[in-house]
C-alpha cells in the first residue's frame, strides 16, 4: 500500500474515493437506522433469510417469517443474491441497524468501483473512470434510492448497470474480448432487480440491432455472445425458472390488477431536474454539456458511444414526463409502476458519458495530465493544476447536490431492536403485497388467522410450527382442513404413516387446504418445493461448475 501511494496519481485516486465515500455514506454514521419508503419490507427480507439460515434451509423460496408464520414467497419473486451478506451478519449477532448500514456502505463502494472500471476501460483513461464514479455515486437518484426509497433492489442494480453498458461497448467495438463483463453485468442485474434487468436488456437489444451489421461480420463475437447468454441463463436458472413456474400456475395480485397507474406518477419536465425526490437532478446533465466543445473525432469510439448513451438517456428522460403518452401506453408498461424509475438508467448513461466527455475535453486543451509533477516543466505543472481543477469542480458540484438532496428528502431514523420482527404485525410489511395469490381476500386478516387450522366442520385445531413445517393433529374425521400457510405451488402434506394428502390453494383467504378424506392423526404440512425448483438448482450449480472448468482450461491454454 505504501508503494502504491508513492505515485501522485494513486494518491489522488485514493483521496477522491475517500471524499466521495464520506459524502455518500455520511447519513449512515449513526447508531440508528436510516428510514426509507420500502425499508421495513427489505429488513424483513433480510431477517427472513437469517431465520432460513439458522433453520438450515437458506434457499427456501417461501419465507416462513412473513405474516406471523403464514409465509410469503418473497424469495420466489425478489432475488436475494446480495441480501445474504447482511443476513449472515445478523446470524453472527450484528444488530439490524448496523448490519443494514454495513450492507448499504458496501453497495455504495461497489457502485463506485464498477463504474470506475467500466468507464476507464471504455475511455482507456483512469481520469474518466474517476469522474464517472464520483458523478454516479453522488447523483441525486442514486442517493434517493438509498436514503429516501430504501429501494434495495434498485440501488444494488446500480452496481451492475455500468458493467452492462461497458459489456455493450466491448461487444460492438472490441469484438467482445471480455465476455465476462456483459455476463456478470446481466447476471448481477437479474439477481438484484428484475425490472432493471428488463430495461437494460431492451437498451442492449436496441444497441445490438443498430449495430447488427458490425456484429454479424464477426463470427467470434456471435459465438461469444451466444455462449455468454447461455451461461448467464444457466447460472440464474434457479431464480427465473421457479418464478415463471409460479406465475404460470397461479394468479397473483400483480397479475390481476395493477395497484398503481404509471400515468399518475409521470412528472412535469421542470421537476425532473431539481433535488426534491423523485428527481434526476441537474448535475448529471451539466457534465455532459461540454460535448459541444469537442471537435469531431473520426476514430474515437468512446465519444461515439457516449453520444449514443446521451441520446438513449434523453429518450428515457422523456418517458418519465407527462409528455409521454402514458394514458394510452401505460397499460402495456404497467410493470414499471413509477415512470421515474427510468432515472436509474438515465443516471448511469449520463454519468458514464460525462466521464468520457470531460476527459476528452481536457485532452483537447491539454488538461488531461492531472498528476502533480515535480519537475520544472511549467507547462506540465499548469496542465496538472487545471486538470485537477476540473476534478475538484465535479466533486464540489456533486457534493453540494447530494447534501442538498439528503437534507430536503430525509426520512429520519429509527432504532430497530433485534427482536423487532418477533412481533407478528410487523411481519406483514410487504408494501402492496404484489405476490400474494389472488385468492387472498383480506391480507390484514392473515396474521390474525395464523395460529389455528380450521376443518370443514368449523372446528379450530391447534398447530405446532417447526422450521418450514406445521404439525396438525386431527382427532375428528373431516373432509379437509385449512392450515395457516399462504398457498404457493410446492406445498405437501402427509400423515404420520407417510401417506400423502392432496393440497391446493382453495383454503379460506388464500390458505393451503389439506384434503384429509376422513383420515385422523398427525398431519405434517411443509413447503417441499417443486420439480422445476430442484431442477433449476441443479442447472445453476452445473453451469457454475462448467464455467469454472472452462476458465481453468483457458488459463492452462494461455500458460502453455
Amino acid at each position: 500500500m505504501i508503494n502504491y501511494l508513492k505515485k501522485s496519481e494513486n494518491r489522488i485516486f485514493v483521496i477522491v474515493f475517500l471524499v466521495t465515500m464520506f459524502v455518500a455514506t455520511s447519513p449512515l454514521m449513526t447508531k440508528l437506522c436510516i428510514n426509507g419508503h420500502d425499508l421495513e419490507y427489505h429488513l424483513l427480507r433480510i431477517e427472513a433469510l437469517k431465520e432460513g439460515i439458522l433453520m438450515g434451509k437458506p434457499f427456501l423460496k417461501v419465507n416462513v417469517l412473513f405474516f406471523g408464520g403464514a409465509g410469503y414467497a418473497s424469495s420466489m419473486f425478489y432475488p436475494d443474491f446480495l441480501l445474504y451478506f447482511p443476513a449472515l451478519l445478523r446470524v453472527i449477532g450484528v444488530s439490524i441497524n448496523t448490519s443494514y448500514h454495513i450492507f448499504v456502505a458496501t453497495c455504495i463502494i461497489l457502485t463506485y468501483f464498477t463504474t470506475y472500471y467500466s468507464v476507464s476501460s471504455i475511455a482507456k483513461n483512469r481520469y474518466a473512470g474517476i469522474i464517472s464514479a464520483v458523478i454516479l455515486t453522488l447523483c441525486n437518484y442514486h442517493i434517493d434510492d438509498v436514503f429516501v426509497r430504501g429501494a434495495v433492489g434498485e440501488y444494488t442494480a446500480f452496481i451492475f448497470a455500468p458493467l452492462v453498458i461497458y459489456g455493450i461497448y466491448n461487444t460492438v467495438y472490441e469484438e467482445m474480448n471480455k465476455p465476462y463483463v456483459l455476463g456478470i453485468g446481466f447476471i448481477g442485474l437479474l439477481l438484484c432487480h428484475t425490472l432493471s434487468f428488463a430495461i437494460l436488456f431492451v437498451v442492449t437489444a436496441l444497441v445490438f440491432i443498430i449495430n447488427i451489421k458490425t456484429i454479424l461480420k464477426n463470427r467470434v463475437t456471435i459465438l461469444r455472445l451466444l455462449a455468454t447468454a447461455i451461461i448467464s441463463a444457466g447460472i440464474t436458472c434457479s431464480y427465473w425458472l421457479p418464478m415463471l413456474e409460479q406465475m404460470l400456475s397461479t394468479k397473483f395480485y400483480v397479475t390481476t390488477e395493477a395497484w398503481i397507474n404509471p400515468a399518475q406518477e409521470a412528472m412535469q419536465v421542470a421537476d425532473c431536474f431539481n433535488t426534491v425526490f423523485p428527481a434526476l437532478g441537474f448535475a448529471v446533465i451539466l457534465f455532459v454539456l461540454p460535448l459541444v466543445f469537442l471537435k469531431k473525432a473520426e476514430n474515437d469510439t468512446a465519444i461515439s458511444f457516449s453520444k449514443f448513451l446521451i441520446i438513449i438517456g434523453i429518450v428515457f428522460t422523456y418517458m418519465v414526463t407527462d409528455l409521454f403518452p402514458w394514458e394510452r401506453l401505460g397499460k402495456f408498461m404497467s410493470a414499471v409502476q413509477f415512470p421515474w424509475r427510468f432515472f436509474l438508467v438515465v443516471s448511469v448513461l449520463f454519468s458514464m458519458a460525462a466521464g468520457v466527455i470531460l476527459t476528452r475535453v481536457c485532452e483537447s486543451v491539454k488538461l488531461n495530465k492531472f498528476i502533480i509533477f515535480t519537475n520544472n516543466n511549467s507547462e506540465n505543472v499548469t496542465s496538472s493544476v487545471m486538470g485537477c481543477l476540473v476534478l475538484y469542480i465535479v466533486i464540489a458540484v456533486m457534493t453540494i447536490t447530494a447534501f442538498d438532496g439528503m437534507k430536503k428528502n430525509s426520512q429520519g431514523y429509527y432504532d430497530y431492536s433485534n427482536d423487532y420482527y418477533s412481533y407478528k404485525p410487523f411481519t406483514s410489511s410487504v408494501i402492496a403485497g404484489e405476490w400474494l395469490p389472488s385468492t387472498v381476500e383480506d391480507p390484514e386478516l392473515i396474521v390474525d388467522m395464523s395460529d389455528l387450522a380450521v376443518s370443514n366442520n368449523g372446528d379450530n385445531i391447534d398447530i405446532v410450527r417447526y422450521k418450514n413445517s406445521m404439525f396438525v393433529t386431527v382427532d375428528k374425521a373431516c373432509e379437509y382442513i385449512d392450515v395457516p400457510f399462504i398457498f404457493y405451488k410446492g406445498y405437501a402434506a402427509e400423515l404420520s404413516d407417510r401417506t400423502s394428502l392432496s393440497v391446493d390453494g382453495s383454503g379460506n383467504n388464500g390458505f393451503a387446504r389439506v384434503y384429509t378424506n376422513g383420515n385422523t392423526g398427525k398431519i405434517t404440512v411443509s413447503y417441499k418445493g417443486t420439480f422445476a425448483q430442484h431442477l433449476s438448482k441443479g442447472i445453476s450449480f452445473a453451469s457454475i461448475v462448467l464455467l469454472i472448468f472452462a476458465f481453468m482450461l483457458e488459463r492452462r491454454r494461455k500458460n502453455s
